[in-house]
């Protein structure tokens, strides 16, 4: 058996709307997105095991759309996953990816792993902490504030690798301010009819868990993190263990939480953290032909 080979990816920005461009992407008749947003399936060290390619096929509902897509943000910082699409891959897949303003971006990170009680330091810390190290595979909810809006860095990787007329690039601030054209010019590149209409406040809003431990507790043990999810495999039939972890995953009690109305980012934090950018900005302005004239911050 062989793996579903995706001819569309949405690679990232992390916290820059993939879960909103997923979704909508989904509406489109001729677009088969994964039911799981994120499968992690092409950076996986054991990708190749009989188990991990039945799961991941099985999250393409209509294996005979024109497009096959998945939306795991790690591949745009996995180099993993470049040179497994360069290995495995006879087409080369199309890629897009939605970004944000790397200020707005990293402060969004921030608060989202607040929101999960994952984060107890300062927003100031935690970025200069971060920027001071290196960069290095990771695991569980990353936190890699600094690095993950380095978008020239990592796009560059892709550009190396692929053709320009297989990457688009668009922003989480168009798709805002003008969701249905935005979208359809994502079909356009897909080589797609466009859509007449499209619903309303798709999006994934930051919130504050109401039951932080229980959450993270059942989220790593559906990722195997513990040693009772390998003894299930003995006990469990799969379909059983398959059912079991989709009403997990879904529950509205382990997901319950209220909105987090965070802080606004003051003048002279937004002030540092455009230092720490603008060279990454111009740089991808460069590469990719953009003014991105949306991101106020570096086009004053």
């Amino acid at each position: 058996m062989q793996a579903i080979k995706p001819n569309l990816f949405i690679p990232g920005a992390a916290k820059s709307g993939t879960t909103s461009l997923h979704t909508l992407l989904d509406l489109h008749p001729d677009i088969c997105m994964s039911s799981t947003k994120e499968p992690v399936y092409w950076n996986n060290a054991n990708y190749k095991d009989l188990n991990k390619v039945s799961r991941y096929n099985d999250l393409f509902k209509n294996k005979n759309a024109k497009i096959i897509g998945e939306s795991t943000t790690s591949y745009m910082y996995f180099p993993e996953f470049i040179s497994r699409v360069n290995k495995d891959f006879n087409v080369v897949p199309k890629f897009i990816f939605i970004l944000r303003n790397p200020i707005d971006r990293c402060y969004s990170h921030f608060w989202y792993l607040k929101g999960r009680g994952q984060e107890k330091r300062d927003f100031k810390t935690s970025l200069t902490n971060d920027k001071l190290r290196d960069f290095a595979t990771y695991g569980y909810l990353p936190n890699y504030y600094y690095h993950f809006g380095r978008y020239a860095f990592w796009l560059q990787k892709f550009h190396n690798n692929f053709e320009s007329e297989n990457i688009k690039i668009i922003t989480l601030e168009e798709l805002k301010t003008d969701p249905l054209t935005t979208i359809n010019n994502c079909f356009a590149f897909l080589g797609l009819s466009e859509l007449d209409s499209i619903p309303e406040n798709v999006s994934n809003k930051t919130k504050k868990l109401k039951r932080p431990k229980l959450y993270h507790f059942i989220r790593k043990t559906l990722a195997g993190k513990y040693s009772l999810t390998k003894i299930a495999k003995y006990i469990l039939p799969k379909k059983q263990r398959e059912r079991l972890k989709n009403k997990l995953n879904s529950s509205k009690y382990i997901n319950d939480g209220e909105l987090l109305n965070y802080p606004k980012l003051n003048f002279s934090d937004r002030k540092w953290i455009k230092s720490l950018y603008l060279e990454d900005v111009n740089k991808l302005k460069e590469l990719t032909g953009l003014s991105f004239t949306e991101w106020a911050d570096f086009n004053d």
